[in-house]
């Protein structure tokens, strides 16, 4: 509520259009579509447009957060997407942060868990990795918040889950005054975290310039890496890098387990080593030039993504690789989003544009329509059946370096 309020002072301020709230009844409790409707009615009386948008279907009986969490920002995404906004902010506060830090120094997490919530990130689901997240009021504590709204004379709804002992955070949350008085304040907490942020940042800038040295990227999701480089480098660096570029070309939700990423730069480093081997989805290859090869590995590909329906009007992140735009499709019936395969290829046929390195072998990795197990278009070898309007834009690699 707090946020609603500020910002829309904010854009009035500035003379910018009214911020659009949204509201996600996550229909895990009684009175939740109440508690929606009652916020609709103060965004109403603030003059700010609001939409409440529903989690249908069934429920997780385990780890519901994680599973309320991706659920809401899907919803989200889409609205953004179909309302063309590009930004959501979020409320998290300082007190977020310092429960983020303990709740990852619990499970273990190295630098980049301990560097905490930034305040601009990637948006939370790869499905929307095309848009972001702004949380502005990250510098200040929960407190602060409900003195602002208290002053202003709005009320605000309190959600129940926060007191409920049994999940994670709030039993850090619970932790909070005993780490008071030893010195461990919120303040400080999130103050160690933002420390940790800007080493992390320093390293991913290294990490950024290592790969823009180093890689040649194709937009048909396959990367020529020079390895005298990430030999040269410093190995904390070449080690994230290379998790990074097979992340990114393998479709990996997350960066690969860091001793298959260690195996894999001393594979690198090796002259003697067999010409090629397969990691985190992808195949890595020595060409004759010298330079190593990362593509995806068609096998694992087959194996992970499943066939999936796409319509005129939607946009997809397919295989965390490809952002896929319909725009228009001949026809009634829903098309089919695979990969090509060998099948796909050939039916492409001679018109259809191949890349320059393993040409068959890497576009049978990229993404194709099919209708009744028909090729109707490939997007990338720029072949488009009649009325067909769809666009493929590689987005692994950058979806990978913001992490």
């Amino acid at each position: 509520m707090a946020l609603m309020l500020l910002t829309a002072d904010w854009c009035k301020r500035r003379r910018l259009p009214a911020p659009l709230v949204i509201t996600v009844d996550h229909g895990l409790r009684q009175g939740s579509a109440k508690e929606a409707a009652t916020v609709a009615a103060w965004a109403r009386g603030a003059k700010v447009p609001h939409a409440i948008l529903t989690w249908d279907g069934k429920k997780p009986t385990q780890n519901i957060q994680a599973a309320a969490r991706e659920a809401r920002y899907l919803l989200i995404g889409g609205h953004m997407r179909a309302k063309g906004v590009q930004v959501l902010l979020t409320g998290h506060t300082e007190d977020d942060q310092a429960e983020t830090f303990l709740l990852r120094i619990a499970r273990g997490s190295g630098l980049d868990g301990l560097s905490g919530m930034a305040p601009i990130a990637p948006f939370p689901v790869a499905e929307h990795a095309d848009l972001k997240l702004a949380r502005p009021l990250l510098a200040f504590a929960h407190d602060r918040l409900t003195a602002t709204l208290t002053a202003r004379k709005q009320d605000w709804i309190s959600d129940p889950s926060n007191e409920n002992d049994r999940f994670a955070r709030v039993q850090m949350r619970n932790l909070m005054p005993a780490l008071d008085e030893v010195g461990m304040t919120r303040a400080r907490i999130a103050a160690t975290a933002s420390h940790l942020r800007r080493a992390r940042e320093a390293i991913d800038t290294a990490v950024g310039a290592l790969i823009a040295a180093a890689v040649e990227l194709s937009p048909c999701g396959y990367a020529l890496l020079a390895a005298w480089r990430f030999n040269e480098a410093p190995r904390e660096i070449a080690l994230r890098a290379l998790s990074r570029l097979v992340e990114g070309m393998g479709g990996g939700e997350y960066p690969p387990r860091f001793e298959q990423t260690e195996a894999a730069l001393g594979w690198l480093s090796s002259t003697g080593a067999p010409r090629g081997r397969t990691f985190g989805g992808c195949r890595l290859e020595r060409r004759v030039d010298g330079r190593i090869l990362i593509a995806r590995e068609e096998a694992a590909l087959a194996r992970d993504v499943a066939p999936e329906p796409l319509r005129p009007g939607e946009t997809t992140l397919w295989d965390r690789r490809f952002l896929i735009t319909l725009s228009q499709a001949p026809g009634a019936t829903a098309l089919q989003l695979r990969h090509l395969g060998a099948e796909g290829v050939k039916a492409a046929g001679k018109s259809a544009v191949l890349p320059p390195v393993e040409p068959h072998l890497i576009a049978a990795t990229t993404p194709g329509l099919w209708r009744a197990g028909r090729l109707i278009g490939a997007p990338l070898l720029g072949f488009h059946g009649d009325g067909l309007a769809v666009s493929a834009k590689f987005v692994g690699l950058s979806r990978a370096l913001a992490g």
